[in-house]
């Protein structure tokens, strides 16, 4: 299928049509994942790529977009350093009116005039303003990230500019990603209440020996009543033999 310019699907026109349960036949869409990089750290600067005008973004834009960002993020930045977050979704579906192609075909299929058309493609509607992407990382990667996300704005029907900003981090502690084979591993995420609750029970450890030695004085003061019982216990046993006797002698 021969895919017609981008200036055909751009500009915003009609109601939105998004009902699928309506419609068969959507194509998938060609984003394969929305979030790359390090997932599980927080990283203190944000860059956002906004575009400046309301249009319609295919779904094959985005993801070219996305592919020419996140590759020079990987080659500059480096996997563990940075992560890159698509911030729309083609929930629109665009429609088309299948014709005839080739030498005569004006006359053969010129059809009729405003056909509903079939499902061709999706596509996000977006706002003047509007966050497309999105990377988190650390100051000393600025620059390459601003290079990276000029280059993907080229792949977009928009103008667009860059927006830098500074996120207030929560403070945890993460470790560097393992790499186990070929997969990476995300490291556990400690907080700093928690590294602290751990390491004060390591200061406490020479202060736990005297509650021991109180335990051995425990077990000792318990030995007296333990014998105590069984003193108590003997005149018990004798009170019983005399009554014992006593009913011998009633017997007599």
């Amino acid at each position: 299928m021969v895919r017609k310019p981008a200036k055909m699907y751009r500009n915003i026109s009609k109601k939105a049509y998004t009902r699928r349960k309506y419609m068969g036949g959507v194509p998938g869409s060609k984003i394969v994942q929305y979030e790359m990089g390090n997932l599980s750290q927080e990283f203190p600067t944000e860059v956002d790529l906004i575009v400046e005008e309301a249009c319609q973004i295919r779904h094959s834009a985005l993801e070219a977009a996305r592919i020419t960002a996140n590759r020079r993020l990987m080659k500059d930045v480096g996997r563990s350093n940075f992560h890159f977050k698509v911030r729309v979704y083609p929930h629109h579906v665009l429609r088309e009116n299948k014709q005839a192609t080739g030498a005569g075909a004006d006359r053969v299929s010129e059809g009729m005039r405003l056909a509903f058309g079939k499902a061709v493609g999706t596509a996000a509607r977006v706002d003047p303003g509007q966050k497309i992407l999105t990377v988190y990382s650390t100051p000393q990667y600025l620059e390459k990230i601003k290079d990276a996300l000029r280059h993907s704005g080229h792949k977009l029907p928009t103008p667009s500019h860059l927006k830098v900003s500074t996120i207030k981090v929560s403070g945890r502690i993460v470790a560097a990603p393992k790499l186990v084979g070929e997969k990476v591993v995300a490291a556990p995420v400690v907080t700093e209440e928690a590294a602290a609750a751990a390491a004060e029970p390591a200061k406490d450890a020479k202060g736990g020996a005297a509650p021991a030695k109180g335990g051995k004085d425990a077990k000792g003061a318990a030995a007296p009543a333990a014998k105590g019982g069984k003193e108590a216990a003997a005149p018990a046993k004798a009170d019983d033999k005399k009554g014992g006797a006593h009913a011998k002698g009633g017997k007599k």
